[in-house]
């Protein structure tokens, strides 16, 4: 976890409140959070 949230430039225990129950992240930080992880996400129409 120190490791994403260093990549994604947020601090540790911050992530750990956007990630919990009660958290409510940003869709700007779930993306970089994504993107520290090595992933991409992609909304295509269905």
């Amino acid at each position: 976890m120190a490791n994403v949230a260093r990549k994604a430039h947020v601090g540790r225990e911050s992530l750990y409140k956007m990630l919990s129950e009660n958290g409510n992240p940003e869709l700007r930080t779930i993306n970089r959070l994504l993107h520290a992880m090595g992933l991409w996400l992609s909304v295509t129409a269905g």
